[in-house]
């Protein structure tokens, strides 16, 4: 049994080993197994995953989704044995998936490796430009959407709203500051006439962030941090004088972490201006 996780290449459909079929091969394995999607040898395939799994890719999407990570042991951590390839197909199926996200996620299977945020996060690794326009689009999902009916996983669109915005920075620099600036108050601003220059961001987090204080036994959490996380690592590829001030408002953030990769930030600018 797969302690890393069941959706690793031993019950992928892309596995040779598997004749196309999902779930765990019935007898021993061949000799050599390979992903038939990647012309990749698969030497540990229960510890071994990709997004391309069935429990996050259903629809059998067989564009290469992201890297090829494996599990080495406890504590389990999935660190990248093959980056994605490159190629202009790989990066035109990407922004289809890209451009087909929704902003109510589906109930996916959770693992560090879901489909949504590999495909935003290799478009980031590519710095393909073509995705600045559906990034933007994703940055104005609500991040608090949730699956409808049955959510076992309890899932949302905070992970993918903060990668989109970290990715957007990443393509596009001092370009996207507007937009940085609107994630670094997420869950932040009670000023009701802040400019919401995202168009649709801090309206909804301003209605959270006031049902949070009408909940004081609720005050410990802070879901949107991870989107002012992203917003933060986004600054690092920012050059101008309004970034550098953004950072200095950042290393105020009461999240601890947030404000210490600020700090971080901010330290290697400064160093190497």
């Amino acid at each position: 049994m797969p302690n890393g996780g069941s959706d690793c290449c031993g019950t992928c459909w892309f596995n040779t080993a598997n004749e196309g079929d999902p779930d765990y091969r019935k007898g021993p394995p061949p000799d050599e197994v390979r992903c038939t999607i990647r012309s990749l040898e698969i030497e540990t395939p229960f510890w071994t995953y990709c997004a391309n799994h069935p429990h996050h890719n259903p629809a059998r999407v067989e564009v290469p989704i992201g890297p090829v990570y494996v599990t080495d042991g406890y504590p389990y951590t999935r660190r990248v044995l093959e980056q994605s390839p490159d190629t202009e197909e790989i990066r035109a199926g990407l922004l289809d998936l890209l451009g087909h996200m929704e902003e109510v996620p589906n109930a996916e299977y959770p693992t560090p490796t879901e489909l949504d945020e590999e495909v935003i996060k290799q478009l980031m690794e590519f710095r393909e430009k073509r995705a600045a326009p559906t990034l933007r689009t994703i940055i104005h999902f609500d991040p608090l959407a949730a699956p409808d009916g049955d959510n076992p996983f309890g899932q949302n669109r905070v992970t993918t709203v903060a990668l989109a915005v970290e990715a957007l920075v990443c393509i596009e620099g001092d370009s996207a500051l507007d937009e940085v600036e609107t994630a670094l108050r997420c869950g932040l601003s009670r000023d009701a006439v802040t400019p919401d220059v995202s168009g649709g961001i801090l309206s909804r987090i301003r209605q959270w962030w006031l049902r949070k204080q009408a909940n004081p036994d609720d005050q410990a959490e802070d879901p949107m941090a991870a989107i002012r996380y992203h917003a933060v690592l986004g600054l690092k590829h920012c050059g101008s004088d309004r970034a550098r001030i953004l950072l200095r408002e950042a290393t105020n953030d009461p999240h601890p972490e947030v404000a210490m990769l600020a700090r971080r930030v901010l330290t290697t600018k400064e160093a190497d201006t």
